[in-house]
């Protein structure tokens, strides 16, 4: 009997083994602006209930409320939200939490904090915007962000509809304004741009003042446009149909009002010999390593990450060339951006294994140029990381003798049937458990039926 239950015992303890709590540690969105609150979240899969030490303080950010939320299953996840005190750009080293007794650790992060633009709604700031055939106290507005932009600069156009708080009518958009809308940016965009569209889903009422008047703004069009050639870009005039109604006796009817057309000025880009391929912007650079000291054969993520203003559809890095110091594999790319397009990323995330030892730096490998439109100049954004590597050089990697997992992944025979030990341990444990259970069962009543 004495046997029976160790071997009970053993066999549970594989079990419960496999039942332990899987805890990760995760980031909200990486980009906020200064109203918007960095989240922390720590999802715990196998519990629904958890002990955790005090997160930390993070310096430009202030800690706020903390909640917790359940899933279906035994999954809960609490969430610690930061205020941010300031705009700017923060990097949040990796930081320990200990979880039901046990520590884990988080992936350090670039957080972006943007500040948002001057206030516009304020009733003093007088916007100058040429007001030009107006109808009963209201008109069309063609609104561009810069008169003068080099080739593949990007510039922003919006249309909006203006009417005096004052007027006593009733004018409003009628049924057919999308399809109104899809035709006028089929006649604004012009074959010498690309056009990057953003989707305006809720037209929303604003507030203006132009020569001390006041004014309810409607924008229901924004587009972004980007020059492929030093040819002027003309915004022509459109028309938008809107509904009126004087009095409510009588029938609505359409009237028609336009706007001004406009005229972008576009400047070659200075003689470079990557001047045709460049990208126009104002850009930065985020980067992000794994770690700074490594050993030879073992892999590391690096990410090289571009933030700013610009075609970021056009936007490439592509991957250094291997040679004696490091073996590079094809990135992964992901781009991401804000609801208006005012802050936009394209990330590359690269695995890097290095095969000599020594101090490197790694801006030799990591380059992008642009042309900056700030500094109206060429410039590079490259990598400021420097690492250390350690251990004896890798001279054939095929050789496998290299200890990085990925060593070798090309010549392995996927053929052959794989078989998952850990799981078929697993499977037997649990079955064993279950036969005991019952044969334990099945004792005890043989022994009272005997009785």
């Amino acid at each position: 009997m004495y046997i029976f239950l160790s071997t009970l015992f053993f066999f549970s303890i594989s079990f419960f083994a496999y039942a332990q709590d899987e805890v990760k540690i995760e980031f909200g969105k990486k980009n906020l602006m200064i109203d918007e609150a960095l989240v922390v979240n720590v999802i715990i899969k196998g519990s629904d209930k958890s002990v955790i030490s005090n997160f930390p303080e993070i310096p430009g950010f202030t800690k706020a409320d903390r909640k917790i939320t359940h899933a279906k299953g035994q999954q809960h996840t609490i969430i610690q939200n930061y205020t941010p005190a300031r705009d700017g750009t923060f990097r949040i080293p990796s930081f320990e939490l200990t979880i039901n007794g046990k520590v884990y650790e988080s992936e350090p992060v670039t957080i972006i904090v943007t500040a948002p633009k001057d206030d516009e709604d304020d009733e003093e700031n007088n916007e100058v915007i040429g007001i030009e055939n107006m109808k009963d106290n209201a008109f069309l507005a063609l609104t561009i962000d810069k008169s003068t932009v080099y080739v593949s600069e990007g510039f922003r156009v919006s249309l909006a509809f203006y009417i005096a708080e004052t007027n006593t009518m009733q004018i409003g958009f009628p049924d057919n304004l999308s399809a109104q809308v899809d035709a006028i940016a089929k006649k604004i965009k012009s074959p010498d741009c690309l056009e990057e569209r953003i989707n305006i889903t809720n037209i929303v009422e604003e507030h203006r003042t132009i020569d001390d008047k006041k004014f309810l703004v409607y924008k229901f069009f924004e587009a972004i446009y980007f020059p492929l050639n030093n040819k002027p870009v003309v915004i022509p005039s459109v028309e938008l149909k809107m509904e009126q109604q004087k009095r409510k006796s009588e029938e609505k009817e359409i009237i028609g009002f336009t706007n001004k057309p406009f005229t972008v000025n576009v400047l070659a880009l200075p003689d470079h010999p990557l001047r045709d391929k460049v990208v126009a912007g104002d850009f930065n650079l985020v980067e992000q390593i794994e770690t700074r000291k490594i050993n030879t054969g073992k892999s590391f993520n690096y990410s090289f990450k571009i933030v700013g203003r610009g075609n970021f559809s056009t936007i490439n890095v592509s991957s250094p060339v291997n040679d004696s110091f490091f073996d590079f594999y094809p990135p992964d790319v992901k781009e991401d951006h804000n609801r208006d397009f005012t802050l936009q990323e394209k990330e590359f995330r690269y695995r890097v294994v290095p095969k000599d030892s020594g101090q490197q730096a790694l801006d030799k490998y990591f380059y992008w140029i642009y042309f900056n439109t700030k500094n109206k100049a060429y410039d590079t954004l490259k990598s400021r990381i420097k690492i250390k590597v350690l251990g004896k050089a890798i001279n054939d990697k095929e050789s496998g003798e290299s200890e990085d997992i990925f060593a070798g992944i090309d010549r392995l025979d996927t053929s052959l049937i794989q078989t998952n030990y850990q799981e078929v341990f697993k499977n037997i444990s649990n079955f064993l458990i279950i036969c005991m259970i019952m044969g334990c069962l099945y004792l005890f009543s043989w022994k009272r039926a005997g009785k």
